[in-house]
């Protein structure tokens, strides 16, 4: 198989298939659908196998880390020991029922607490790098952004009183009008960026598929 054929039939087959799937949902036609959804499922599994490399890949970049004895190696030893204990425990909980609420067990209070705790240390990373954006370059922007981060920062305490009640109705309002109309609005980016991705996959002007 020449270089040419490569380059030319993957991109052939994510041309058809990106048309395909968008004639599916375009056209109502029962076998046009029937093709759009099974190309979806098909994605669906790609995906998950895609997850499964990702997996291995992370596993073998930290490895090489420890073997090469380079900076950060033991936060690589932790990462894998506990991908290896997470995985380990989340397949036999799977496949064993009496061994199922270990698996419970590792979750609740395991994992969940660490997702939390990362969750709980957004806050203060937005303020700091709040100040740290004031002190390179003092705008309107800036200031917004800081005052954003302040105010949820103040609103999530437990403060006793008509104070704490005021900062907590404010913090929520300051979530659900301007954060989320900002987040609409990067949604909305989001979106018109993976259309034009797409539609320059189907014209063939994009080729991540293919070899260089």
């Amino acid at each position: 198989m020449d270089r040419l054929t490569k380059r030319t039939l993957p991109t052939a087959v994510a041309v058809a298939a990106g048309l395909l799937t968008l004639i599916g949902y375009l056209i109502p036609y029962p076998v046009l659908a029937f093709a759009r959804d099974q190309l979806i499922r098909w994605a669906v599994i790609v995906a998950a196998f895609a997850f499964v490399l990702g997996f291995f890949n992370v596993l073998e970049v930290h490895l090489r880390r420890i073997t090469r004895r380079r900076p950060g190696g033991f936060y690589s030893a932790v990462l894998i020991l506990s991908a290896l204990v997470t995985l380990g425990i989340t397949l036999v909980g799977s496949f064993s029922a009496p061994l199922r609420p270990l698996n419970d067990w590792w979750f609740d209070y395991i994992l969940y607490p660490l997702q939390a705790s990362a969750a709980g240390l957004i806050a203060f990373t937005l303020a700091l790098a709040a100040f740290r954006l004031l002190r390179g370059r003092r705008g309107g922007e800036a200031f917004l952004f800081l005052l954003g981060a302040t105010l949820v920062l103040l609103g999530s305490l437990p403060l006793p009183g008509v104070a704490g009640a005021q900062l907590a109705a404010l913090r929520e309002w300051w979530l659900t009008v301007p954060s989320m109309a900002g987040m609409r609005g990067l949604l909305i980016g989001v979106g018109l960026g993976t259309l034009l991705i797409g539609l320059r996959v189907i014209a063939g002007l994009d080729r991540p598929h293919s070899e260089p």
